[in-house]
This record gives C-alpha cells, structure tokens and sequence, in this order.
C-alpha cells in the first residue's frame, strides 16, 4: 500500500504465498501467471495494482475444486492485510 492518493500494490509473491499454503509454490506460481496472463497483465510483474490482485484471485475463485477454494480463501486473507497495512499507516500519521 502506498502513500495517501497512490493505488495501493500487492507483491506477486504475496499472492504465490497465499495461494501456496494449500496448492504448493509451484503450482501457485503457475496459476497466478496464467491467470494474470488471461487478464492482460504483464507476465512476471512483481508488484501489481491491489485491483489487479483481486481480479486474478476471483478468476480463480470461479474454477472447481481445490484451486478456486483456496483463491477465495487467499483473496479474504489478501483484504485483511491490506486494510491491516491501511490502518497501520493511518495510525502513523
């Protein structure tokens, strides 16, 4: 998350993380590229819009299965650090 005005980030490697708890890294890493890839991002980029972040993780929340339960799982936990790091940042103010 950026400065007041800025569009808040999230790191790919947070989303290969969340997701990796329950589908391992590698797998992890392949879906959120080839999700991303689908929606028009830049393969690879490692730090991506906080929107861009939650669109791949619902495109992935809509497959069966494994992969879609855990993209809904990482995209509640991936809400609750961001609006932690808001609050965090407001506090510092």
């Amino acid at each position: 998350m950026g400065p007041p005005g800025s569009n808040p980030r999230c790191e790919r490697a947070e989303l290969v993380q969340l997701l990796g708890r329950t589908l391992g890294s590698t797998v992890a890493a392949e879906v959120v590229d080839r999700e991303g890839k689908k929606l028009g991002l830049k393969e690879k980029d490692a730090n991506l819009p906080l929107e861009a972040a939650y669109q791949v993780l619902d495109s992935l929340a809509a497959l069966p299965g494994v992969i879609g339960t855990a993209a809904s799982i990482a995209r509640t936990e991936l809400r609750v650090a961001a609006v932690r790091r808001s609050l965090e940042q407001r506090s510092r103010r």
